[in-house]
């Protein structure tokens, strides 16, 4: 478990070195609104908007997760299918149909996915 552990620590640790410089990148290359904030919010308000669900549910697995094995799902697999289905039919119904996304109903859906990955997706299971 030591050398794979190694491995994710470093692919992680890289995958987060080039964000910062791209942000660094877009921040100073002159032109406006070229961030990956405002990428990720103008993509939501359109067809995209599982993203802020998605970006809850990986922070809820990542910095919170119960420990209440109650919330636990039999087989890991499970929360992630869930998740990616959501995702399926969000951008099948943005596709579908085309209604605006104000800034409370993308904050909501960021909120529960915040809940989804604390509670459906934990990390923090006894095992």
């Amino acid at each position: 478990m030591g050398d794979t552990y190694q491995i994710v620590t470093g692919i992680m640790a890289g995958f987060a070195v080039i964000y910062i410089l791209m942000e660094i990148i877009l921040n100073v290359n002159g032109i406006d609104d070229d961030t990956s904030n405002i990428i990720l919010l103008e993509a939501s308000k359109k067809k995209l908007f599982f993203i802020p669900f998605a970006l809850g549910a990986i922070l809820g697995h990542l910095f919170l997760g119960t420990t209440n094995t109650a919330f636990e799902m039999s087989d890991s697999l499970y929360p992630v299918a869930i998740l990616f289905g959501s995702a399926t039919i969000s951008v099948g119904i943005a596709y579908w149909k085309d209604f605006k996304k104000p800034l409370w109903f993308l904050s909501l859906l960021l909120v529960l996915g915040l809940v989804y990955g604390h509670l459906f997706w934990s990390m923090n299971y006894a095992s």
